[in-house]
């Protein structure tokens, strides 16, 4: 079944529904009330004519009987038996028949006008003290025509909704399909190969805008991945090159080389530009798997504080080495962190090695670990020349390095490995300024097993 159709059909039956719903109310409301004022009509009347012959006797019952009579509604009924059943006085054809037999107050009867036919009807019977029985009631034929009104009405309603609620649900369904059709426009001239293309949203906030701004996102994203996987080939294969040509001259020139001195040099220096490869490669693989959530399955409990001021003791040399003070701030009581132990450990160790290549001979490096709360912060702050707010986006890409003639050591996968840990982490990376010099932030959220 088309889907058109479908929200046609839908539309039709609520609007069938709801005319039902409303419709039923009314009629159960004015049921109620009808036979409310009929019961109230029929109970004042057996009431007056009572009170009659409470204080007149038999001769005052006869007029009041006749009064009604004469100067009664159509509907009405009065009249006087005796205790067989024999009419004496008033306009019924015959005693009421009611379910059982007939008893003093308020109840249902059938009966019968002059010469009528037998109606429903509601009655008040009195039993005098002389075994008389006085009837005084009316006929329910206002209520039952109002209630035939009410049924051929709800008939003509039923009709009207359903021819209406197809309207409408056709109407919607044009909308629905031209605001779909919009979408789907975009979507084919994507599947194109145009990811410049964008659906277009105007704010109004309904379902079909948090789609389109979803896909729009989606898009963003495929579009920053598709950019990325671009420059990380180009990046890759620029960086490859490099180290693929030394190991081959080195490898040639071991080969050729008759002096055995001569060829342990060469061949250590093809351990050594092999151990480079094996670097990069394994660093991008890491980035690829904790962008992908796959270590999720190693994480354990273990305290932050600790590992900070484990591997800030081991850098400790080799900051001082390269003529900078490496101080570690220990947090005031423990930080437990639920991730992945050696995972973390690179990333402060790559933000710490960053801190030393990059930072000012003779100027500090501080390792803070913190949390307040929800999230753990591990900052490492240098006094080097810092990197500009315009660059640190490239910064973080893979094989992003603001050494634009690549002169200098390193693949630029730093950074970007410590995001994707992050990221493993639910966390982020934010690179600040710590005037002067750099301050890198790794904030991850304490949450439990």
């Amino acid at each position: 079944m088309p889907t058109t159709l479908r929200i046609a059909l839908l539309a039709g039956l609520l609007a069938l529904v709801s005319n039902l719903i409303v419709l039923g109310f009314i009629q159960l409301r004015t049921h109620d009330e009808a036979l409310s004022e009929q019961r109230r009509q029929v109970v004042e009347q057996g009431t007056v004519l009572a009170d009659v012959y409470r204080t007149g006797g038999m001769p005052a019952l006869v007029d009041g009987i006749n009064d009604t009579v004469t100067y009664g509604d159509p509907q009405s009924a009065v009249a006087l038996f005796d205790g067989k059943g024999k009419m004496l006085l008033g306009n019924l054809a015959a005693m009421p028949t009611t379910r059982g037999a007939i008893r003093e107050g308020y109840q249902s009867a059938l009966l019968r006008l002059d010469r009528a036919p037998p109606r429903e009807a509601a009655i008040v019977a009195h039993k005098l003290p002389h075994g008389e029985w006085l009837i005084s009631g009316r006929t329910v034929g206002y209520g039952l025509a109002l209630r035939e009104t009410l049924e051929r009405s709800l008939l003509i309603a039923l009709v009207v909704a359903i021819l209406l609620g197809l309207v409408c649900g056709i109407i919607l369904a044009q909308f629905v399909g031209r605001r779909v059709g919009k979408i789907v426009a975009v979507t084919d001239q994507i599947t194109g190969h145009d990811l410049t293309r964008r659906i277009p949203v105007s704010g109004g906030g309904d379902a079909f805008e948090r789609l389109g701004r979803q896909i729009n996102e989606m898009l963003d994203r495929i579009g920053g991945l598709m950019e990325e996987l671009r420059m990380v080939t180009d990046s890759l294969a620029h960086d490859l090159r490099s180290p693929v040509s030394r190991l081959r001259s080195a490898a040639h020139a071991a080969a050729e080389a008759s002096d055995p001195a001569e060829r342990d040099q060469q061949l250590t220096s093809v351990v050594r530009q092999s151990d480079s490869l094996m670097r990069i490669l394994t660093t991008a693989l890491e980035i690829s798997r904790s962008e992908a959530f796959t270590s999720r399955s190693q994480f354990s409990r273990f305290d932050v504080g600790q590992l900070a001021a484990e591997l800030s003791e081991m850098y400790e040399p080799v900051a001082e080495e390269a003529g900078a003070a490496l101080r570690f701030h220990q947090p005031a009581q423990p930080v437990e962190l639920f991730g992945h132990r050696q995972l973390v450990a690179q990333a402060v160790s790559n933000l710490v090695e960053n801190a030393i290549r990059y930072a000012a001979s003779g100027e500090a490096i501080d390792v803070t670990v913190g949390e307040d709360g929800k999230r753990l912060a591990i900052s490492v702050a240098d006094q080097g020349p810092g990197i500009p707010e315009e660059r640190r986006a490239e910064a973080l890409r893979r094989f992003g390095r603001l050494d634009s003639s690549r002169s200098q050591e390193g693949a630029g996968l730093g950074l970007a490995l410590v995001r994707a840990i992050a990221h493993l982490h639910d966390g982020e990376l934010v690179l600040d300024d710590n005037k002067p010099g750099l301050i890198a932030v790794l904030r991850l959220p304490l949450r439990g097993t």
